[in-house]
């Protein structure tokens, strides 16, 4: 009776064990040359390295904080939120005092321009005092097709990046059950989408720099992993990343650990 009672226990405690998730994605443009993009996610913590760079990245869903580094080199910079908000002041101060300037110097030749050209310079200024508002990437739209396709034997669906009605990038998004992804992995992937859009927008606006190609996953709805993504220019493809394979095996949790020589900086 012991035994068959422990049996049971097993294979229940066997239901809810919770796999970790690796996924391999590969940039297919350049097929001399195929880049490689690795993620590997554990215990709400996500690593990511890519073959053309010596650094690991590493993200912490819980504390909301991303940690680079390159082994060996005995430094490492870290941002998280306040981090990352007191570099967006500072960049925005700089950004303030060059537009200052050029503000003074635009209202001096704003009278002797007609009113076609006052109109353009005020649009001028407006993208690059406020971006955030009349910036380029508010000219981009999400569209959802109607159709969808495999990525090997993973269903997507597939989304269009425009702007201007010219297609950018095309994505395909795949729920994360197709991937044998557990719950708690996939909410530290999208977790990571979240703050890799949220710090990489805020810094190009606090830069002046709108023409970005972003997208806010949670904000269009796109719920789910992508496994592909096509950049277009024209009619042509400049760069095409694909997932190319995944597995829940098991990670050292030690890959996610910052050496401890290491100590972390503000970037």
């Amino acid at each position: 009776m012991k035994l068959y009672l422990t049996a049971i226990v097993l294979l229940s405690l066997g239901q809810y064990a919770v796999a970790d998730t690796t996924l391999e994605f590969k940039n297919l443009h350049n097929p001399s040359k195929q880049d490689s993009i690795i993620y590997q996610i554990k215990d709400k913590k996500l690593r990511f390295t890519e073959s053309s760079s010596s650094r690991v990245n590493l993200f912490d869903s819980n504390e909301q904080q991303f940690i680079t580094f390159a082994p060996g080199s005995g430094k490492a910079e870290m941002f998280n939120r306040e981090v990352l908000d007191t570099r967006v002041d500072q960049l925005n101060q700089k950004r303030m005092l060059k537009l200052s300037h050029v503000e003074q110097e635009l209202k001096k030749k704003l009278k002797s321009m007609s009113a076609k050209e006052q109109e353009v310079g005020e649009s001028i200024v407006n993208q690059l005092k406020f971006p955030e508002f009349y910036g380029e990437h508010t000219l981009l739209k999400v569209n959802a097709l109607e159709s969808s396709k495999k990525i090997g034997n993973i269903e997507c669906k597939i989304y269009q990046l425009i702007k201007k009605k010219q297609r950018l990038k095309e994505y395909c998004i795949a729920s994360p059950s197709s991937l044998e992804m557990s719950n708690s992995d996939f909410q530290t992937l999208k977790s990571f989408y979240a703050f890799d859009y949220n710090m990489l927008t805020r810094l190009m606006l606090a830069m002046g720099k709108s023409d970005f190609e972003l997208i806010n996953y949670d904000k269009e709805d796109m719920n789910g992993v992508v496994v592909e993504v096509i950049s277009f220019k024209g009619d042509s493809i400049t760069q095409h990343q694909m997932l190319t394979s995944y597995n829940t095996n098991t990670l050292d949790k030690d890959i996610f650990a910052l050496p401890k020589s290491k100590t972390a900086s503000q970037p």
